[in-house]
């Protein structure tokens, strides 16, 4: 093959031939992260007609997140949330199942840990985020602990047990970090299906529920997060906003919080531990975040495009998109980049992005509001102006848990949607 790759569905990790390529494998659009922005990315490049696209992904298994949330209350399983990297990566599409470690812009090249370098004539960044660390030390020995789960952190199996064996007098605590996050509305999906099952096993009223949000709003939309606190006030949730996580301790079951009335400790039977989130850190070292407090790539979030360097393209939660992100966000955010990047080819006029974004939320076990809104956080409804959207539906419901799937799986990966 002209760039040095065999197009195949298969965890391939290239050879180098020194003599024919030297210490570089020369990719024409060159792929950083395997999910969703990624995948598809690919997809709809293979579509327009460009070959020559690999896809670097360290993990054999991919999952449809939001399925997520339906796990966690026991809705559905995680065999049915995970396919093989292999088997959803797009045909024609070469996947390196390996790491990026760096970016050097000026020669085009990324590094990967296996040693293996290759060079592009455009990158496209969907890493995604990863839990920072430093910001909330000891997130993952938390995790190890019987009462803490968390839906984000691939606990969402351990959300359910803990759900189901809640003592009739217990207490709950959720949280929701500051952004970046992906999808702030999926972080207080688990508080609402969790609820459900203990009014229905009359459990609720009676479990303690807090909600401790890391933010002066839940979300960019006023109208929308003001009927969210509507359904949370109904449940009895006592919610504490500009709150912050700012201390672990597992082993004593309680979280230290901070908010503007100083720290206190809250106790805990069940912890939904949703944790301050931040872009990898290669991203920063490789010199592509600007001035982004948090890591994220620092694009254009009309066009995806670098602020600095052009052939570098980004979307999805790992990118300054200046909207809330989330998977049906993506799907427009991706359509638009692939343009723009086609169209910088031909010395074409791009197209620019609204903010159009959505936070799908259950608010019980059979009803969802779909909640759309653009960068402004007004309300940006698909659903005719008759139909109030707001309200919950268990059409929505529906069309979240079955439907969104299998568009996921068929369609949204191989660029056909």
């Amino acid at each position: 093959m002209a760039n040095g790759l065999t197009p195949a569905r298969t965890g391939y990790r290239p050879r180098v031939n020194p003599h024919t390529y030297g210490k570089y494998v020369f990719v024409d659009v060159l792929i950083i992260g395997g999910g969703n922005a990624g995948l598809s990315a690919a997809g709809r490049l293979l579509r327009r007609g460009v070959t020559g696209v690999a896809v670097i992904e360290p993990h054999r298994v991919h999952t449809y997140r939001p399925q997520l949330s339906y796990v966690g209350a026991g809705q559905s399983s995680m065999n049915s949330a995970e396919r093989t990297q292999r088997s959803v990566t797009p045909r024609g599409c070469t996947w390196i199942a390996d790491s990026a470690v760096s970016v050097d812009t000026a020669t085009r090249t990324v590094r990967c840990a296996s040693g293996v370098s290759f060079r592009y004539r455009d990158l496209v960044l969907g890493p995604g985020l990863v839990p920072d660390t430093k910001a909330l030390p000891g997130i993952f020995e938390a995790l190890e602990s019987p009462t803490v789960a968390s839906n984000y952190l691939d606990r969402a199996e351990q959300t359910w047990k803990l759900v189901q064996s809640m003592p009739i007098r217990g207490r709950a605590v959720f949280t929701v970090p500051r952004a970046p996050v992906s999808c702030t509305g999926t972080t207080i999906k688990p508080l609402f299906l969790a609820a459900d099952h203990w009014r229905r096993t009359r459990r609720l009223p009676g479990v303690d529920i807090t909600l401790v949000i890391d933010r002066a709003a839940l979300l960019p939309s006023a109208d929308l997060t003001t009927e969210l606190l509507r359904h949370l006030d109904d449940l009895g949730v006592q919610v504490l906003h500009r709150t912050r996580v700012s201390k672990l301790n597992p082993d004593e079951s309680t979280i230290t919080v901070t908010g503007d009335e100083g720290c206190t400790t809250l106790p805990y039977d069940m912890l939904h531990l949703v944790p301050r989130f931040r872009g990898p850190r290669w991203v920063h070292d490789s010199g592509l975040t600007g001035d982004d407090p948090h890591g994220l790539v620092d694009i254009d979030p009309h066009t995806f495009r670098h602020r600095t360097h052009p052939n570098v393209w980004a979307a999805g939660d790992g990118a300054t998109v200046d909207t809330d992100p989330s998977g049906g966000a993506l799907r427009k955010q991706i359509s638009i980049l692939v343009d723009n990047l086609l169209a910088a080819r031909r010395n074409e006029a791009v197209s620019r992005y609204d903010g159009y974004t959505v936070a799908p939320i259950a608010t019980d076990a059979r009803r969802l509001i779909v909640g759309e809104f653009d960068r402004s956080g007004s309300l940006a409804s698909s659903l005719p102006s008759l139909i109030d959207p707001l309200k919950p539906r268990r059409t929505a419901w529906a069309f979240d848990r079955y439907v969104l799937p299998r568009i996921y799986w068929n369609l949204l990966l191989n660029g056909h949607l």
